[in-house]
C-alpha cells in the first residue's frame, strides 16, 4: 500500500491517540423505538471499552461519503429516522434518474439483502414504502444464505403477507389479495435448490451460473448491501449479488478455483445479465448502526468503494499505518442480525491483521446460535480433511457430484420452472444433483476452515451467551464479564478494539488462489 493509503482507507489519527476514520459521522447514543426492538443494539461499546486497560487504539468501519449532495446521515438513531433516510437515498440516486421513472404500476421488484445491513429492518421499510409509492404489485426480499434463523423469522414476521396457500401459486406472483396491498415475499436464498434458481448464463470455462429465481423473474432488482473496504481492496462484486446467491456449484468454483480477476469478470458480468441498475449501500458507524446510506447506479457506487483501497490491481491491503497490539479486542457491536458465526469469524480474521507475535484476541458478541454441521466440522478438529469435504463427502464424491451438475445443467430441462415439476412434493434430502438438489457445498465453508486456522496460530477468547463448555469444546476460551476483560487485559501494555469488527472483513472469503 502506498504511503498515502491512510487516506484511502479513511484513518486518521486523533490527539488521544486513537485512531479513527477521517470521514466517519459522530456516533450517536442509542435512542428508544417504537419499531420493534429486534434492530436495536445488542453489544453496545459501554459493554468492553473501558475494561480495556493500559495504551488503547481503536478502528471504526469505513464510512462511504458520496458526492457532497447525496452525503447525509439519519437525523438520529431512530427507527423514524432511518427509514426516512432509505425512503430519500432512494428517490435521488447518484447517476440515476428517480426510482419513480423506474419501477412502473404492476411491477415485481427484488431485494437482494445482505443481512448484515445496519439496522436492516428499518432499512427495508423505506425502501419498501418507496415501492409502494410507485404501485409495484410485488415485493421479493432475498436474503443471503447466512442470515440467521432469527433475521430471517424476524423479517418475515414484520414484511411477509402472502398466505402460506398462495406461494406457489401463479397468480401470487401478480395479483394482490386486494386492489390496496402490495405483496411482500421474504425467502432466504437456498443455494442447493434448484427449484428456487433460474439458469442466467455459462461462465468463460462453459460451467453454467445459476441465481436466485425472485432476482432473475422480478422486473427490478436492487441489492442492499453494507459497505466493506476489504471488498473493495478484494475486487468483489459491489453489488452483492454473486456468488451470494448462486447456486452452490458456482460458489464452489468461486471460493476454490477462480482468481481475483476471473471472479471480478464474473461478478460483473452476473450483474450486468441480472440488470442491475441500482444498489443501496449502508455504511455502519462505531455502534453498528447506520452511518451513511448511498443509492446509485454499480458504477458510481464502485467509484465511492474506489476510494478505500490502494490502486486498481493491488494484491495486498497491508498498511505502514496499521496499528498493531498484542490484545485486540473485536467487538460485534450492533442488533442481534449481526451476532452470527460468519461474522465471528470475520472479526477473528480482521484483528489477526493487528496482532504483534503470538498475541490474544477477543471477540466480543451476543451469540446465541450455536455453531452449524459445516462449522463443527471445521472447529472440532476431529478429522483431516480437504477444503472439499463435508458430513463425511470425500473429494471424489463431491467432484462426481459437480460433475452431474455439470451435465444435467446444460440438459434440455436445466431451466425447467416448477410447472414441470411436481410442486407439492418436498424435496428428498437424499438425492442427487439434478434431480432437485446441487452439490452440497456451503460458503460458510471457507470462512470456518480460515477461523479454525487462526485458533490453531493464535489465542482467541469468545464472550457470547453460549455455554462455556459448547465454546471451549470449538477450540476457544471465554471470556465471561467486563471484570475478566479487565483481569486480561492488565497482562498487556496496550491493546486495540475493532468497532463493529464484522465490517472489518469481506463478505465472502474464498480460498488463496493464484492470480490468473
Amino acid at each position: 500500500m502506498p504511503p498515502d493509503s491512510r487516506r484511502r482507507i479513511g484513518w486518521a489519527w486523533c490527539q488521544n491517540g486513537e485512531l479513527f476514520p477521517h470521514i466517519h459521522s459522530v456516533a450517536i447514543d442509542t435512542m428508544a423505538s417504537s419499531k420493534p426492538s429486534f434492530s436495536l443494539p445488542v453489544v453496545a461499546a459501554e459493554d468492553y471499552r473501558h475494561a480495556v486497560p493500559g495504551e488503547m487504539w481503536e478502528l471504526r468501519p469505513v464510512s462511504i461519503t458520496g458526492p457532497i449532495e447525496y452525503r447525509s446521515s439519519p437525523r438520529d438513531d431512530s427507527a423514524e429516522a432511518i427509514t426516512r433516510l432509505a425512503e430519500i437515498s432512494m428517490q435521488t440516486p447518484v447517476d440515476y434518474p428517480s426510482v419513480s421513472d423506474a419501477i412502473l404500476a404492476g411491477d415485481h421488484v427484488a431485494f437482494a439483502v445482505d443481512p448484515n445491513v445496519p439496522r436492516v429492518a428499518e432499512v427495508l421499510e423505506g425502501a419498501i414504502k418507496v415501492a409502494r409509492a410507485c404501485e409495484a404489485a410485488r415485493v421479493s426480499i432475498v436474503l443471503w444464505p447466512e442470515a440467521s434463523d432469527a433475521c430471517y423469522q424476524s423479517l418475515s414476521q414484520r414484511f411477509h403477507n402472502i398466505p402460506p396457500d398462495d406461494e406457489a401459486s401463479d397468480n401470487a406472483q401478480t395479483l394482490p389479495s386486494t386492489p390496496d396491498e402490495m405483496l411482500i415475499n421474504v425467502s432466504r436464498h437456498s443455494p442447493r435448490d434448484r427449484r428456487e434458481l433460474r439458469y442466467v448464463a455459462a461462465d468463460a470455462d462453459a460451467e453454467a451460473i445459476y441465481l436466485a429465481r425472485d432476482l432473475v423473474d422480478a422486473d427490478f432488482t436492487i441489492p442492499i448491501v453494507a459497505a466493506r473496504a476489504v471488498d473493495a481492496i478484494e475486487r468483489l462484486d459491489k453489488t452483492g449479488v454473486f456468488p451470494m446467491f448462486a447456486d452452490s456449484s458456482t460458489v464452489h468454483r468461486f471460493q476454490n478455483t477462480s482468481s481475483r480477476e476471473t471472479s471480478e469478470g464474473s461478478a460483473n458480468e452476473v450483474g450486468w445479465l441480472l440488470g442491475v441498475q441500482l444498489l443501496i449501500m449502508v455504511s455502519a458507524d462505531a455502534a453498528g448502526s447506520v452511518a451513511r446510506i448511498l443509492t446509485g447506479t454499480p458504477d458510481a457506487i464502485r467509484n465511492e468503494l474506489d476510494t478505500l483501497h490502494t490502486e486498481k490491481g493491488s494484491d495486498t491491503n497491508e498498511s505502514e499505518t496499521r496499528p498493531t497490539s498484542e490484545l485486540v479486542v473485536a467487538a460485534l457491536d450492533g442488533d442481534a442480525n449481526v451476532q452470527t458465526w460468519p461474522n465471528v469469524a470475520r472479526a477473528v480474521i480482521a484483528a489477526s491483521r493487528h496482532l504483534e507475535g503470538d498475541g490474544t484476541i477477543v471477540v466480543w458478541s451476543r451469540l446465541t446460535e450455536s455453531p452449524g454441521p459445516q462449522w463443527l466440522k471445521e472447529l472440532s478438529g476431529n478429522a483431516e480433511r480437504s477444503p472439499g469435504q463435508e458430513d463425511g463427502d470425500s473429494e471424489d464424491e463431491l467432484a462426481s457430484a459437480l460433475a452431474v451438475q455439470h451435465r444435467d445443467d446444460f440438459s434440455d430441462a436445466a431451466d425447467q420452472t416448477d410447472e414441470d415439476e411436481d410442486a407439492d412434493e418436498p424435496a428428498d434430502a437424499d438425492s442427487q444433483p439434478g434431480s432437485g438438489e446441487y452439490a452440497n457445498w456451503s460458503m460458510d465453508r471457507v470462512l470456518a476452515k480460515k477461523l479454525a486456522d487462526l485458533l490453531s496460530s493464535y489465542r482467541v477468547l469468545l464472550h457470547s451467551e453460549l455455554s462455556d463448555v459448547d465454546v471451549e469444546t470449538l477450540g476457544m476460551g471465554v471470556i465471561a464479564s467486563e471484570e475478566e476483560l479487565r483481569r486480561l487485559g492488565a497482562g498487556f501494555q496496550g491493546a486495540g478494539v475493532l468497532r463493529a469488527a464484522q465490517f472489518h472483513d469481506g463478505s465472502v472469503s474464498r480460498f488463496d488462489t493464484p492470480s490468473a
